[in-house]
């Protein structure tokens, strides 16, 4: 059990360390973006966004399509 333990800790150390490095690199990043880079970047990073946008996308490949009347 400990080394499965030990396993886990490390990884959660790596996990933490490589997303702080992301944030970083983010943060100096933003002043290089324009503001539909920044746009796109709020919605890639939005869950839910995604998700609806999946759905969206799946069904469209799959030719289900709805009025535009029935959805306004």
């Amino acid at each position: 059990m400990t080394v499965v333990n030990k396993t886990i800790i490390k990884t959660n150390i790596k996990a933490f360390e490589e997303a702080r490095e992301a944030v970083i690199k983010l943060e100096t990043l933003t002043q290089f973006l324009s503001p539909a880079d920044l746009e796109t970047l709020e919605i890639l990073l939005d869950k839910e966004t995604i998700n609806f946008l999946s759905k969206s996308l799946a069904e469209a490949e799959k030719e289900k399509f709805e009025p535009i009347e029935k959805i306004l």
